[in-house]
């Protein structure tokens, strides 16, 4: 019987590695994939475009109010400073809960955006501190301060989205 050299069981195993890589993608492209390829989360449609300073009835008890933005520089202790925005715009988000249940802040979100133009969250500082994180009881109503910095210029277009729960409000109007 023949002794295999070193290089003859490198190129051995190197063979062997292929043909089993080969087999394995073979073995999983198979008809075994799904045929329906849709999207998981579906996006829901806003209940209702609001323009900011204007209040509105979630039903069930819940209001919420946008205030218009003020601009205001960002500090280098805020999150996504490094960025640079443009524009940092921050706006006051109240939030009243006649409801009979606590609101759980863990469903309140805010999405910014500005036409083509890239928005992110700007906190942390000067009392932008976003969200509360504990429940807002029955009966109370809480104002929070967001910001926001956008790749935009003073005046254009700036559309938040605002959810809490299942409800999603529309936001429109201009930065400052």
């Amino acid at each position: 019987m023949k002794k295999f050299t070193r290089k003859q069981w490198i190129l051995i195993a190197v063979v062997a590695v292929v043909g089993l890589g080969i087999l394995r993608s073979i073995t999983n492209g198979g008809s075994d994939l799904p045929a329906d390829k849709t999207t998981l989360v579906e996006e829901v449609a806003p209940v209702a475009t609001i323009a900011f300073d204007t209040p509105l009835d979630l039903g069930g008890g819940v209001f919420v109010t946008v205030a218009s933005p003020t601009s205001f520089t960002p500090t280098t202790f805020m999150t996504n400073i490094d960025q640079k925005p443009k524009t940092s715009n921050s706006f006051n988000v109240t939030i009243k809960n006649g409801g009979t249940e606590p609101l759980d802040f863990t469903t309140v979100s805010l999405i910014a955006a500005s036409g083509e133009n890239v928005c992110f969250d700007v906190l942390g500082d000067l009392d932008i501190n976003g969200a509360p994180t504990d429940p807002l009881a029955a009966g109370a109503t809480t104002t929070y301060t967001y910001g926001v910095g956008c790749q935009a210029a003073a005046g254009e277009p700036l559309s938040l989205t605002v959810q809490i729960g299942e409800s999603k409000v529309a936001v429109e109007g201009k930065l400052a």
